[in-house]
């Protein structure tokens, strides 16, 4: 079955940010556009449910093993219970289990780019924009993130994009890009953002207001914010 035509809005909202981009690029400005990574440039259902799948090996929890994409809750242990998990020691164990792995380079291997994502940031680029890839990975996990940009067909010319990951694991996500806010307004008129946490689209509402900032409609952690009345809900990045 082929997937859905991408919504009107969804699509219109898109093709603005590129004239914009093109607009500025005629006035001689550099345009920069941010994107965050995980559940916004790339579904990271592959990579829970392989770890899934390896702890009911590991386990005999076989009920974790039919775990399908659509049943993936943000927090593994949410997925679990909803699987019918309910031990606590296990639920702890597979939390350790699950912890020691989603952050390693093997496994970001399994990430799929959301529909028309690598495109999107290709034709930005193309039309003039720096593509800046802000990501609450830290620097540990360069080497797979990178692995995965270009085998993905993202742009990674270093004239053309830049990967910018926090510096230590256990800074908050949100202090971190609010710190490195600073790195990407230098580089440009920062006429977009994406972001699949509602508390860090309003972050960058505030900091650019005159940038296009989306909100992916994938998942999030839960935390009762509400997002800017203007940010642009999107799935994915399909405009046809």
């Amino acid at each position: 079955m082929s997937a859905p035509a991408a919504h009107p809005a969804q699509a219109e909202a898109l093709d603005r940010l590129v004239d914009d981009v093109e607009a500025l690029e005629r006035r001689g400005l550099r345009s920069v556009v941010v994107f965050d990574l995980d559940d916004t440039l790339f579904s990271t259902a592959r990579r829970h449910l392989r770890i899934l799948r390896e702890y009911a090996g590991h386990r005999g929890v076989e009920a974790l093993a039919r775990v399908e994409a659509r049943q993936l809750r943000y927090a593994i242990v949410d997925t679990a219970r909803a699987a019918g998990l309910e031990d606590a020691e296990l639920l702890k164990d597979l939390r350790g289990f699950w912890f020691s792995r989603f952050f390693q380079n093997e496994y970001l291997a399994e990430d799929e780019p959301l529909p028309g994502a690598a495109e999107y940031c290709k034709e930005l680029a193309r039309r003039g924009a720096r593509v800046v890839y802000m990501t609450g990975r830290d620097e540990s996990m360069r080497a797979g993130t990178e692995a995965a940009l270009a085998r993905h067909g993202f742009p990674t010319e270093r004239a053309l994009s830049e990967l910018i990951l926090k510096p230590r694991f256990d800074t908050p996500d949100l202090e971190f890009k609010r710190e490195a806010i600073g790195v990407v307004a230098a580089q440009g008129e920062v006429a977009g953002a994406f972001e699949n946490e509602p508390l860090h689209v309003n972050m960058f509402r505030d900091a650019f207001p005159q940038a296009h900032v989306f909100l992916l409609e994938t998942k999030h952690s839960g935390k009762p914010v509400e997002p800017h009345p203007s940010a642009k809900r999107i799935r994915d990045f399909r405009r046809r």
